[in-house]
């Protein structure tokens, strides 16, 4: 456990506010058994749930097709065509418990058991659920019940994964223990008929393995035949060679070689559906012959015998379906791999270290077919222009997922493209509520991405606006401020009241904040405790007179008003001559 319990001091001691002992231990605990799904540092403290009334549960995840839902996803909103989903699509729910005991206990399997009794019985309603379980963990369960509920009828191939995660030995777990994983296995399988169901220990031993290992970025290639001119290559790929390069050494999909490709996999378009029927088809014709080509920037190219390329730094741009749909197909053929050796796949390898290069690249690669332009904003110049900035003041912007992460920067210092817009969204616009309501597609409408990023404004104040933010997040961590839930309903809405306050006025505009943005806004826990009371109060007063749950109403824009309305006239209190006293 010695080597485990440095990976996490490492983290803590980056940190500019340390975690307490058990979130950290809880979140370094999720990151290492999700470590193949490539999470971001936010997307993994998104699913944590923690405090009171958690079920025996301290992080659930959803994830189709790989993609990790959020409770905004695309597939939940008005409108959408389950028919949009490929048939047969990977739908998987994670469910974690860790505990920083020495060992593995009976209850766990009880109490995590007992909970998914009700909380993956649809015939549960949220109300009849409210009360006995948080309202974090009852959204989190949901999304994954929602998401099963709306692609019934396209027979997704279902995964549930419980992971019981301490300081203990695997290898000593009990009988009893071992009984009750048998029981908590059954509970699940009955409960999602048809569901493929793992139920795992995960000890010391796992967990620094699992830490250690580290996204392979360094990779072989072997070509059938290529044309090369300069530091640019493109030729054919055997289908079998291709897909030993996609996967990992348990077969599964390296996905982290799609950091920075603009678009998710985006299951059974019609694109992919022709794609699959060339793979599957027993005929004459060649995959290349009727489908896209990939893309493939890297650092560093050596060419080899048998026409085998070393690439390091591997990134494959443009390709996400091409690949997802090579890696499916010939997952499933298994020990006929060799019967598509004869097809092959279009691949272009670009060596380039040029930052510029590498985004007109990308840009130019997914320009053939529609992608929304939310997904292409990471290679503009205004966003290398924040990197660029925080990165000299000691801030990591990933505009490239996991970027910093990977290269082993502060967690707290890293702050993605979501979360700087949904920063500005709440303190810069006065829209926490929006911020709060839409995590995953805030910046997919034109309008509101242009709101938020904007060549006029000072980077001064992107930067400003980011670390305020993060300021409120990691002192609402501290120990005894807030549960999980509560953070996730207050975070934006605490630091909106904040700035609102040093403002003095409603802000409209970021470049409101210009003036203020020259020297850091200084917040300590008693601020937060208190700014955390207000928006306490004001949610709660808000539920009482609507009958509402807290999360509705921390979606609404009537806490938005309630809010700041409060922070003006809280601040023209404390401005008035004698308030002070008064008070």
């Amino acid at each position: 456990m010695v080597l485990v319990d440095q990976f996490i001091k490492a983290a803590q001691d980056s940190r500019d506010a340390p975690l307490p002992d058990d979130v950290a231990f809880e979140l370094f605990a999720a990151a290492t058994v999700l470590n193949g799904h490539n999470m971001s540092d936010e997307e993994v403290e998104a699913g944590r749930i923690g405090g009171g009334l958690d079920g025996g549960l301290d992080a659930v995840y959803t994830f189709l097709d790989g993609r990790l839902l959020s409770e905004d996803a695309e597939i939940f909103e008005d409108g959408f065509k389950p028919s949009e989903i490929r048939k047969g699509a990977e739908l998987s729910l994670w469910l974690i418990q860790a505990k920083r005991s020495e060992g593995f206990g009976e209850d766990a399997f009880d109490k995590a058991g007992a909970s998914m009794k009700k909380l993956l019985d649809l015939n549960f309603t949220d109300e009849q659920l409210v009360g006995i379980y948080s309202a974090d963990v009852i959204e989190r369960v949901r999304i994954f019940t929602r998401a099963w509920t709306l692609l019934s009828i396209r027979s997704p191939r279902i995964s549930i994964t419980f992971a019981y995660v301490s300081r203990g030995d695997t290898a000593s777990v009990s009988g009893g223990v071992a009984q009750k994983m048998a029981d908590v296995r059954t509970e699940l399988g009955a409960l999602v008929p048809g569901a493929e169901i793992d139920v795992r220990v995960v000890g010391a031993k796992e967990l620094w393995a699992m830490a250690s290992a580290t996204p392979e970025y360094d990779l072989q290639l072997r070509f059938r035949d290529y044309i090369s001119e300069g530091d640019s290559y493109a030729g054919l790929v055997s289908l079998p060679e291709y897909f030993r390069f996609l996967s990992d050494d348990n077969g599964a999909l390296r996905g982290h070689l799609f950091d920075w490709n603009v678009r998710d996999f985006q299951g059974a378009v019609t694109v992919n559906r022709q794609m699959k029927a060339t793979l599957e088809a027993d005929d004459d014709r060649d995959f290349w012959w009727l489908n896209n080509g990939v893309t493939i920037l890297c650092s560093a190219v050596n060419i080899g015998g048998e026409k085998t390329f070393t690439l390091s730094g591997v990134q494959t741009v443009n390709g996400m379906q091409t690949s997802h749909a090579i890696h499916d197909v010939l997952t499933a053929t298994g020990a006929e791999l060799d019967r598509h050796k004869r097809r092959s796949v279009q691949v272009r390898v670009i060596k380039t270290l040029d930052e510029a290069t590498r985004d007109d690249v990308i840009r130019a690669t997914n320009s053939q077919t529609k992608v929304p332009d939310a997904s292409l904003h990471a290679t503009e110049d205004l966003h290398r222009q924040i990197e660029s900035h925080f990165a000299a003041r000691g801030w990591y912007y990933d505009r490239r997922k996991n970027f910093y992460k990977n290269a082993g920067k502060p967690a707290d210092k890293i702050i993605s493209i979501p979360t700087l817009g949904q920063a500005v969204m709440a303190i810069g616009l006065s829209r926490p509520d929006d911020a709060r309501a839409r995590p995953s597609t805030l910046l997919n409408n034109e309008a509101d991405y242009a709101a938020v990023f904007s060549v006029s404004l000072s980077l001064d104040v992107y930067l400003w606006i980011a670390a305020v933010q993060r300021r409120v997040d990691s002192l609402l961590l501290t120990e005894g401020v807030a549960d999980a839930p509560t953070r996730t309903n207050t975070r934006f809405y605490i630091s909106s009241y904040l700035v609102t306050k040093a403002l003095g006025a409603q802000i409209y505009n970021p470049s409101q904040l210009k003036a203020l943005s020259q020297v850091p806004l200084s917040i300590d826990v008693d601020d937060v405790k208190a700014a955390l009371s207000v928006v306490s109060a004001e949610i709660q007063g808000i539920a009482d007179d609507n009958s509402w749950q807290v999360d509705r109403v921390a979606k609404s824009d009537m806490l938005t008003k309630a809010v700041v309305a409060r922070a003006v006239a809280d601040a023209t209190e404390q401005a008035e001559p004698g308030a002070k006293e008064a008070s």
